[in-house]
């Protein structure tokens, strides 16, 4: 549809856009955490809750975004929910409580998902966090460390994610 069309169009110029803007980078461990990940292939939330408890975060400071191909099929209590349909033809966030969460400041963003789209791209830039985390089969300028553990490996995965953030918060 045409529509989709301009829609996607205005993904890739606001993905341009974030990629070309500085961010604030911190000098303190992480307080709050923002994970973007794929509802569809993962629904067990008590994982993210673990990672809070291994990275000394508090989990009432964990804000969850999940990706799925349509939010009427899907729930998860605990998460906010996203589609492609959460951006407007024309561009532009239609969801107002997705677009205050991507306004709001996260200390540290976990992107755990493997495939990426342009939705997800959108979503990892446009959040304002100070340490942006993924994994290295995304392209490598969204993030400040990109990780190179499978993702089926949750433990080995947030360690790793724990180790740096030692390294680069002494």
């Amino acid at each position: 549809m045409i529509f989709d069309v301009l829609k996607q169009q205005w993904l890739r110029k606001e993905c341009i856009r974030l990629g070309n803007s500085s961010r604030d980078q911190q000098r303190y461990w992480p307080e709050s955490l923002v994970v973007v990940f794929n509802a569809d292939q993962f629904d067990d939330l008590e994982v993210f809750k673990k990672w809070c408890g291994k990275l000394d975060i508090s989990s009432n400071k964990m804000t969850l975004l999940g990706y799925t191909k349509n939010v009427k099929k899907k729930y998860l209590e605990g998460a906010t929910l996203f589609d492609p349909s959460a951006i407007k033809w024309k561009g532009g966030v239609k969801d107002d409580h997705l677009s205050e969460l991507l306004n709001s400041k996260y200390d540290l963003q976990i992107n755990y998902y493997e495939v990426s789209s342009q939705i997800k791209k959108f979503i990892t830039m446009s959040l304002n966090s100070s340490i942006k985390v993924g994994y290295t089969a995304h392209e490598e300028i969204t993030y400040d460390l990109a990780v190179n553990v499978p993702l089926t490996n949750q433990e080995l995965f947030i360690s790793e994610i724990a180790k740096y953030l030692k390294i680069f918060n002494p």
